[in-house]
């Protein structure tokens, strides 16, 4: 399981990835004073992540009743698709930058949004 899966804050995410751990099995082995270490975190933060990276591990298994519902997607993942389709121009820097870069390939709006008058 990646870490980007983790239900954690953003920030612990962040600080995980930034070390160097991408996966759980990359700080399983780890006691929390070390991961602490690393992260610039406190003992207590360190051990919760690491009980949530225990118990996400079991889910990942799916060995148990509970788990990820099939074909859900959480927002990490949603992002992380949307940054991979292109986007189009308009070569107005300051609208591009508004839009997130341009208008974006993957899907049109929803009905109303006012993409005829931008266009």
């Amino acid at each position: 399981m990646e870490v980007g899966r983790l239900p954690i804050s953003a920030s612990q995410r962040s600080k995980l990835i930034a070390a160097g751990y991408t996966t759980l099995s990359s700080f399983s082995s780890l006691s929390p004073s070390h991961l602490a270490r690393d992260l610039k975190i406190s003992d207590n933060e360190a051990a919760e992540i690491m009980r949530v990276a225990s118990h996400g591990h079991r889910l990942d298994g799916s060995a148990g009743g509970c788990g990820t519902v099939n074909g859900a997607q959480t927002a990490w993942d949603m992002l992380h698709e949307e940054e991979m389709f292109p986007r189009i121009t308009t070569s107005c820097e300051d609208l591009d930058n508004i839009l997130g870069g341009g208008i974006n390939c993957k899907e049109g709006g929803v009905p109303g949004i006012g993409k005829t008058q931008l266009g």
